[in-house]
C-alpha cells in the first residue's frame, strides 16, 4: 500500500521556469515547488531542493497523486526526469497523470530516454493504451536531462505536448469529471529506478 508523503502548495519565483511557460491557461488552479510538505499528495514521494522524487521496484509502476484539489478540465505541466545509466531506455518511463480517480482508474503521459512517448492507462482495472509508443522528436535525451510535459483536457478532448511541441490530440471515450492529477514512474528494468519531477502547476483549461 502507498505510504502518504506530504508535499508543498504553492508557487514562488521558482516557477520562472520553462514549466510554467508551457501551461497557457490564464488561471492557475494549482502548483507545487516541492519545497515544504502538505498532506494531500498520496505516495512514495520524497522532497527536497525543489524537487519530487518516485521511486519504483524492479518491473513495477509507481504512481503519486495529489488528492486535495478535483480538476474536471484544465492545463497541467512538470518537468520530468528519468533515471540514468540505464541498460535499455526504452524499458523505464516517466510522466504525468491526469483523469485520476483511483489506482484502477487513471491515465499517464509518459516519455522514455529511447525518445518515445505514449499515453498509458488503466479503467476498472485493465490497462489501456490511448496513444500508442511513438517516436517524439521534442524529447530532449541523456542523463540527467529535463523534459516538459504539458496535458490538456476538456470533456473528452485531450491533446498533449513535450517541450511546448505539440505530440498528440485524442478522444475518450468518457469525461474526467472529479479526477486528480499526478506523477509516475514506470520501470521494466531489474532494479529500482527513481524518477524526478519539478516546476509542477495546473491552469484552467482550453
Amino acid at each position: 500500500m502507498l505510504s502518504r508523503v506530504a508535499i508543498a502548495v504553492g508557487a514562488t519565483l521558482i516557477f520562472a521556469s520553462k514549466a510554467t511557460l508551457a501551461c497557457k491557461g490564464p488561471t492557475q488552479i494549482f502548483a507545487d515547488n516541492f519545497q515544504t510538505q502538505e498532506p494531500a499528495w498520496y505516495g512514495t514521494l520524497t522532497i527536497g531542493g525543489g524537487l519530487a522524487t518516485l521511486p519504483a521496484s524492479p518491473r513495477q509502476h509507481n504512481l503519486a497523486f495529489y488528492g486535495g484539489k478535483s480538476i474536471d478540465s484544465g492545463d497541467a505541466c512538470v518537468d520530468v526526469t528519468g533515471p540514468s545509466g540505464l541498460q535499455d531506455p526504452t524499458k523505464v518511463r516517466v510522466g504525468i497523470m491526469f483523469g485520476f480517480t483511483d489506482f484502477a482508474n487513471y491515465y499517464a503521459f509518459v516519455i522514455d530516454e529511447g525518445g518515445r512517448a505514449a499515453v498509458i492507462g488503466a479503467h476498472n482495472g485493465g490497462s489501456l493504451v490511448p496513444v500508442t509508443s511513438r517516436p517524439a522528436a521534442s524529447i530532449k535525451t541523456g542523463p540527467g536531462i529535463a523534459n516538459t510535459l504539458r496535458v490538456t483536457w476538456k470533456g473528452n478532448a485531450v491533446s498533449t505536448f513535450i517541450n511546448d511541441q505539440p505530440f498528440v490530440t485524442f478522444t475518450l471515450h468518457y469525461g474526467l469529471n472529479n479526477s486528480f492529477i499526478g506523477l509516475y514512474g514506470g520501470n521494466d528494468e531489474p532494479a529500482t529506478t527513481t524518477f524526478q519531477f519539478s516546476n509542477l502547476k495546473v491552469t484552467n483549461g482550453p
